[in-house]
């Protein structure tokens, strides 16, 4: 079994535990539908995404981005934005 402390990479495979319970979550319809599509890029059910991010937040290891210094989140926040421009300029081309 992987180590759930870390998060996949995008597009990998790990096995998918197929005792897996159901769950119920309290997001948004569109905030669940980014959860199953951030998972399925990940190759994971949401989850097995979930159960990750909590892990990772009760062991601490997950930082707020406002505890981050500001040169840091200043590089997160650039990081973020190319991601979704490229993202976007994707998406695009495949509409072409």
């Amino acid at each position: 079994m992987t180590d759930p402390t870390i998060l996949p990479e995008r597009g990998s495979l790990p096995e998918h535990n197929k005792k897996e319970r159901l769950f119920r979550t309290a997001l948004d319809q569109d905030d669940y539908l980014k959860l199953e599509i951030e998972a399925m890029d990940r190759g994971m059910r949401p989850y097995g995404l979930t159960k990750t991010i909590m892990t990772l937040y009760v062991r601490k290891q997950l930082v707020p981005m406002k505890e981050l210094s500001d040169e840091l989140r200043g590089q997160v926040l650039t990081h973020l934005t190319d991601k979704q421009e490229k993202a976007k300029q994707a998406k695009q081309a495949a509409r072409q």
